[in-house]
């Protein structure tokens, strides 16, 4: 080979690594260019949601009573009868041992009322094993004719005008074989009840043939116990409530001042 040619091929040798050095830069650019296309940073805004929620709360007020002798608000009341009475039919065998008592149940004449539902409200009362009849010599049997107790529902004023008005409140009452229970009462109960009902009215019915019994009143024994079905419950069962209320008007007993505060009670042996 002449110095020329050797020349020439030195030459071509140069211009080829040369390529390959260019070549290799220009492949490390463009990956570096192609990662930085392909970094991609994602920014995700957060975003806060607030709920607000509104409550809605109803407040009752509940009454005050001046006395717990007054009558209770609630619905309408049977304020006025005839001052006759007619009988409700229904009959009961004997309940309990000892002396049967036969009895009645009656509804003022003008006193519109569900006189079935009452009729067997008194008989169920009487029959229950938590009444009268526990005490051993006592029994009941219910007739629809003449009978020793006779059970009445009596309008408002005429309740007033049998039971009097001395104290000034809505009263049940027995006179001889004669028990009147106040419609009033019969339907809105007592503040002592705090709307208890149907315990009220087991208490009126026991309450009042009770003293067809001989029972009196009595007051409150000890504080929390369950109130005698004779204490005065329609005015109260708080010994120094009754004593205030009947203050004036002798009732056959001396209510003790004492602070004593019995709970409700409906039965004579609960």
């Amino acid at each position: 080979m002449n110095v020329r040619t050797l020349l020439l091929a030195c030459a071509v040798t140069a211009l080829v690594l040369t390529g390959f050095q260019f070549a290799g830069e220009r492949t490390t650019a463009e990956s570096a260019v192609t990662a930085t296309q392909a970094t991609t940073t994602t920014t995700t805004a957060a975003r806060t949601t607030t709920t607000t929620t509104t409550t809605t709360t109803t407040t009752t007020t509940k009454r005050i009573y001046a006395s717990s002798s007054d009558l209770p608000d609630g619905g309408p009341i049977p304020t006025d009868g005839s001052g006759t009475f007619h009988a409700v039919p229904g009959s009961s065998p004997v309940v309990g041992t000892g002396y049967a008592r036969t009895y009645a149940v009656e509804v003022e004449d003008g006193v519109v009322f569900d006189e079935q539902a009452f009729g067997a409200f008194v008989q169920e009362t009487l029959s229950d094993p938590r009444g009268w009849t526990a005490r051993g010599d006592v029994a009941f049997q219910r007739v629809s004719g003449p009978a020793a107790i006779r059970v009445r529902l009596t309008s408002q004023n005429t309740a007033r005008a049998v039971c009097g008005f001395q104290i000034p409140v809505d009263v049940s009452c027995r006179n001889g074989g004669l028990v009147h229970l106040s419609a009033a009462r019969w339907v809105r109960g007592a503040v002592a009840f705090d709307g208890d009902l149907d315990s009220y009215r087991r208490y009126l019915v026991n309450h009042e043939v009770g003293h067809a019994l001989g029972e009196g009143h009595r007051p409150c024994p000890a504080p929390g116990a369950p109130a005698p079905v004779m204490m005065q419950q329609t005015f109260s069962t708080s010994n120094d409530e009754v004593a205030a209320i009947i203050a004036g008007a002798p009732q056959g007993v001396v209510i003790p001042v004492d602070g004593k505060v019995c709970r409700p009670n409906g039965w004579p042996f609960p």
